[in-house]
């Protein structure tokens, strides 16, 4: 398979030009059109009903209920079938149960579960709608001691508002939000949603029929509970986006169901003129920043092309990875986050074209591709033919000196890789190819090119040794820029994958680096800054105060 030549990945003649909004034909666009929700409008707009119309229901109940009439009457028609026989008693039952257990048997457990399997979105929503709805609703209706002296402290008196049925409200948001934070959507959430739906009648069964609540008011009830945890599962944590699945799995790997492909095959033909006959997940062992694929060309087989998919959950792990390590180790080199996916893969074509001119050997760049406006973009460059890892082969002495020399390569270009690592040096033939220059800096410090070039070395001396990779190296660098590479070197700045296989590998090669190189002193890592004083507190009072609205909210809401 011959690597296709420069410049012919796109053809121009079939590339097509956007199109006009809808209906503003003699518009002018203003090339920031409103990009697709993944939620849901019609499910938004019957939650957001559904919780509109409970709400109205029980505020009409508390006033119809003041006087006889019909809805009186049917609700002692049902209070008086269900006191029938022994159900008095098993309500009773029921009620002295549910007391003694209370609502943490079912929400403290499902926490756990969402913790174990590290879904952040869905545990974070889970709490602050079950907190805040059972706080609000106890607090309103609620007769606890604390709860009284909070609704004294915020409106001055501890009379309680009458809510009707103001712990079946908190039941069902707990019921509800459970279901969808832990039932797969499908078969097994429609068993869930019947087992929690007995639950609440269960529970609202028994207050009727113990005289505490009324059969209307508990359905109403019922109803705002559950439309309340449904509405705000479909805002802040849509289906669509975060599914809910019990295996671990890297967030930067988006699925590549029939509709998304469809979407890439679409744009990639409208707007780079490729065609394609399929689109297959590649190499994902070794990418944790976007999702790596494979495209299939359907006019020129077997030309294949290597395409990295790109979305807001990228964007949002970039910033969080950059905050963190800014309160880790201060600033290090250019840590401003993108302000848009569509930056943040500019950045990587722009690093690709820029190397590419600069005599650094990389993948041939193909051209950026909008598959959802505002939310999922694609890098596209050729798939390097016939390349595996540089650990996947025999490392030769004429791929170590390639290898180093295309460090020298990026070091005269004025660029830093700053992800050097075995999954980004791929070997073709002798030559070697850098890839995923997603971290690439313009302009680097000399500390990042010398983290660069220890790294290289490192990745070099698994297979080779130290004493072969230095006798390369004493080609291309002097011997003060290769001891400084290793004065410069530490768990910080070795990429996790190597970092890995540095630790199984005895001994240690960056002390043997050091032990055959001329002494310099470690440079450090840490730097302290009045930002990253005022970062790290904030850091510590944010968290601290979440957990402390969320523990009074629980505790308001008899949740602890």
């Amino acid at each position: 398979m011959d690597t296709p030549p420069r410049g012919t990945l796109v053809r121009a003649e079939d590339v097509r030009r956007p199109p006009w909004t809808d209906g503003a034909p003699r518009r002018r666009p203003s090339g920031q059109e409103p990009v697709p929700s993944p939620r849901d409008p019609g499910r938004l707009a019957l939650w957001a009903t559904a919780l509109v119309a409970s709400m109205s229901a029980l505020v009409l109940l508390r006033v119809v209920t003041e006087q006889d009439g019909p809805v009186q009457a049917l609700d002692g028609a049902v209070q008086d079938l269900l006191r029938r026989g022994d159900l008095p008693t098993v309500a009773a039952d029921l009620d002295a149960i549910g007391s003694a257990v209370g609502y943490r048997a079912l929400w403290v457990p499902a926490a756990l579960i969402l913790v174990w399997f590290a879904r952040w979105r869905h545990l974070v929503v889970y709490l602050g709608t079950v907190s805040v709805v059972a706080a609000t609703a106890q607090v309103v209706g609620g007769d606890g001691a604390f709860v009284r002296a909070v609704r004294r402290s915020v409106t001055g008196s501890d009379d309680a508002v009458v809510v009707p049925a103001w712990p079946v409200i908190v039941m069902s948001t707990v019921v509800a939000a459970t279901v969808i934070a832990l039932a797969p959507a499908g078969r097994w959430r429609r068993i869930a949603c019947a087992v929690g739906v007995a639950a609440v009648a269960a529970m609202a069964a028994a207050r009727v029929t113990l005289g505490l609540d009324s059969a209307t008011a508990t359905v109403a009830s019922a109803g705002l509970g559950c439309s309340a945890a449904a509405l705000a599962f479909t805002l802040f944590a849509p289906e669509r986006e975060f599914p809910v699945v019990y295996h671990r799995e890297v967030k930067a790997h988006l699925r590549l169901d029939a509709a998304r492909k469809g979407r890439i095959m679409a744009a990639v033909r409208n707007q780079l003129g490729i065609p394609l006959s399929d689109i297959d997940p590649y190499r994902l062992d070794g990418s944790a920043g976007s999702t790596p694929c494979r495209l299939v060309v359907a006019d020129r087989s077997p030309l294949l092309l290597f395409g990295k998919l790109y979305a807001t959950t990228h964007l949002r792990s970039d910033r969080w990875y950059k905050y963190v390590r800014v309160l880790r180790y201060g600033r290090l080199e250019d840590e401003a986050p993108f302000s848009s996916v569509r930056r943040l893969v500019e950045h990587e074509d722009y690093m690709l074209r820029l190397l590419r001119d600069s005599g650094v050997r990389v993948p041939e760049p193909g051209g950026v591709v909008e598959v959802v406006p505002g939310r999922e973009y694609l890098l596209v460059t050729e798939l390097v033919p016939d390349a595996v890892e540089i650990l996947e082969s025999p490392v030769p002495d004429e791929v170590i000196h390639d290898a180093l020399l295309q460090i020298r390569h990026l070091w005269q270009a004025g660029a830093a890789h700053r992800d050097v690592k075995p999954s980004n040096v791929l070997v073709q033939g002798s030559k070697v190819v850098l890839i995923d220059v997603s971290f690439g800096e313009l302009r680097p410090s000399r500390w990042r090119q010398a983290v660069d070039l220890a790294n290289m070395m490192l990745i070099l001396a698994l297979p080779a040794g130290p004493e072969r990779v230095l006798g390369h190296a004493r080609q291309l660098f002097s011997t003060d820029e290769l001891a400084e590479a290793f004065a410069a070197t530490s768990s910080l700045t070795v990429p996790r994958q190597l970092r890995r296989m540095l630790d199984a590998r005895q001994p240690d090669l960056v002390t043997e680096f050091r032990r055959l190189l001329p002494a310099r002193p470690r440079i450090s890592v840490q730097r302290w800054s009045l930002v990253r004083v005022l970062l790290a507190w904030a850091a510590v009072v944010g968290a601290l105060l979440v957990v402390l609205v969320v523990g009074l909210n629980l505790r308001a809401g008899g949740l602890l």
